[in-house]
């Protein structure tokens, strides 16, 4: 019986009897009404010439069986004779045309196939898809261009990779279904659907094996034709005028400095964690919530406290010695998009070393901030620990008053140093340029060539050199006013 396994136990949960190897001969009627039907044993035969062994009736094995409905489950075959007096179209031996099943263009040049046609009894997504590229066919075939160029093929052969000895194999999950009782005097849906940990542990599966297994479905599937599994490496050399080096930089990842809880606390963000909160494509659509203690996916309301700790890594002896330049600026920013979304009676504290706002506006910006009632502690965090309830106590100093300080927050944002990349050496080999103590690539001049390396025609631009915004020399930094945030 060739049907979908799952189905056949269906049918036999809800009682449906199963006769194999059985062929009706006849309906038997009672006064102009169904009684049964006359059905015959059948064995299997000697095969074929395409190896199948097709039944035949065991004489003298007739039975009836009662029943007063007859419902005929009837077969299809194509319908080739409008094919009648055209030549050179050659039939397969089912009755379908041959084609070929890339272009499905027939035998017949210029003549194409497709749909049950060329398939057999289908259904009607693939002859849609076989529609579409035999368009695709037909306008090359106008156009007087090769009919498989740039087509994506289908899946051959069977040298897939096999599943690593190290991964434990494990049953696909079942289906909950309606029980028999509930089901079968109604139509209700049956099947009840995964529970969500189900479903994400039955996707699991298709990336479990941790490689590809050369399957090739993908490539039927892309429908840009960009997949191709022959592909082999291959270098190829290009004539520049000139190499332009901007590999960028790494944020330090704070998990190391275990005073601030980063990736313990839920609450506790990066600067690139919370830039991403914040922007609208982001997984609150740019409103800045606080993570659910429980579940780590889910957000809850919007913070009503926030600490944002300048120099997390930068201007450390035990990390980062130099100063990462932007941290002060991107910090004023988050507080001023705390006080916007929030609310303004949202209470902003910044806990930072000196500001440093050099460039245009920059020093305006820094008193508009201030003017909207962030808090600004001059002094270092020195820990953050975290209450049942979720409370951040951030402890830190205030130089400015000569004393330690605890502020009791819903969120924390730490300001962390940027890295030079760990692939530097290997660009500074490749390109005969130079590196800095701190990492970063070196320019030839800090004034003549700011941008320039020893090597003519490599120019650096972004912030693989270091840590700079801005072309103008560091001033001097400045310190707030003492009352600033009280």
């Amino acid at each position: 019986m060739p049907a979908v396994k799952s189905e056949i136990l269906a049918a036999e949960e809800e009682g449906i009897k199963f006769e194999l190897l059985v062929n009706p001969v006849a309906v038997l009627t009672e006064g102009g009404k169904v009684s049964g039907v006359r059905c015959i044993k059948m064995d299997l035969g000697e095969p074929d010439e395409s190896g199948r062994r097709r039944p035949v009736p065991v004489a003298g094995s007739e039975f009836n069986v009662e029943c007063d409905m007859v419902i005929p489950a009837i077969g299809q075959q194509v319908n080739p004779k409008f094919l009648e007096g055209t030549e050179g179209i050659q039939m397969t031996r089912w009755g379908t045309v041959a084609a070929d099943p890339v272009t499905y263009q027939t035998s017949f040049p210029g003549i194409f196939a497709g749909g049950d046609l060329f398939t057999g009894p289908s259904n009607a997504v693939e002859a849609v898809a076989a529609g579409q590229q035999a368009a695709v066919s037909i306008e090359k075939y106008l156009l007087d261009e090769e009919l498989t160029e740039n087509r994506p093929g289908k899946p051959t052969g069977t040298n897939w990779k096999g599943i690593p000895k190290n991964i434990v194999r494990a049953p696909r999950a079942k289906m909950p279904v309606l029980p028999v009782a509930q089901r079968i005097h109604n139509y209700n849906e049956v099947e009840l659907g995964f529970s969500e940990e189900q479903a994400t542990t039955e996707a699991s599966r298709c990336v479990v094996c941790g490689s590809c297994c050369e399957c090739k479905l993908c490539v039927s599937q892309c429908k840009a034709g960009a997949i191709d599994h022959e592909m082999t490496d291959k270098k190829e050399t290009f004539d520049v005028g000139s190499i332009i080096i901007a590999t960028g930089f790494d944020p330090m990842n704070p998990a190391k400095m275990t005073q601030y809880g980063y990736g313990k606390f839920r609450n506790v963000f990066t600067n690139i964690e919370f830039e991403r909160l914040s922007n609208a494509t982001g997984p609150t659509s740019g409103k800045l919530k606080k993570r659910d203690l429980k579940d780590p996916l889910k957000f809850t309301d919007p913070p009503k406290s926030v600490a944002i700790i300048h120099c997390v890594g930068s201007r450390d002896k035990n990390h980062h010695k130099y100063c990462s330049r932007t941290c002060c600026m991107y910090a004023l920013k988050y507080a001023h998009l705390l006080k916007d979304k929030c609310g303004h009676d949202t209470e902003v504290y910044n806990f930072y070393i000196d500001m440093r706002c050099f460039g245009k506006g920059y020093e305006e910006f820094y008193e508009k901030v201030q003017a909207e009632g962030v808090k600004m502690i001059r002094g270092k965090a020195g820990s953050i620990t975290e209450d049942e309830n979720g409370i951040l106590t951030v402890k830190g100093e205030d130089t400015l008053s000569n004393r330690l300080i605890e502020i009791k927050v819903e969120m924390v944002i730490l300001c962390t140093a940027m890295e030079a990349r760990p692939d530097a050496p290997d660009v500074m080999r490749k390109f005969g340029i130079g590196i800095g103590q701190d990492g970063f690539f070196q320019e030839q001049h800090p004034k003549l060539a700011p941008v320039s390396t020893p090597t003519s025609g490599v120019f650096l631009a972004g912030a693989c050199q270091g840590r700079r915004i801005s072309r103008t020399r560091l001033p001097r930094p400045r310190e707030p006013q003492r009352n600033a945030w009280r």
